[in-house]
């Protein structure tokens, strides 16, 4: 964990960087940087991971569908998400452009997919 802490601090600040200039490179550091939060919150669940690999799992579908939205949601790249919308004063679309809440979301949605999966 504290690798992936490492490699979401690191992917930041390039991120940070590309932002200022404006490069190209913003959509693929927004995308690396949900996959390591998303990887994050899997790795959370290292209990439940354990038992996964033991083989002792189960479907809960109720949980399952909204993981997978969510975790679509959280990988589309804010650039998106300002140029589908525009600035606005709505909640949905700014809870996915400002990229903390997409990290915060994209743990979310890591821990809740371990989750889905897990016998209770």
């Amino acid at each position: 964990m504290i690798i992936l802490l490492y490699l979401m601090i690191d992917n930041y600040y390039d991120l940070e960087t590309a932002l200022q200039r404006a490069t190209e490179d913003i959509i693929l550091l927004s995308i690396t940087m949900s996959l390591w939060a998303f990887l994050f919150g899997i790795l959370m669940e290292w209990n439940g991971l354990r038992s996964l690999f033991k083989g002792e799992f189960n479907v809960n579908w109720q949980l399952l569908i909204p993981t997978v939205v969510l975790t679509i949601l959280v990988f589309i790249p804010n650039v998106y998400w300002l140029t589908w919308f525009g600035q606005t004063q709505d909640f949905f679309p700014n809870v996915f452009f400002t990229r903390e809440l997409n990290l915060v979301l994209s743990v979310l949605a890591g821990t809740m997919l371990v989750r889905s999966f897990v016998k209770k």
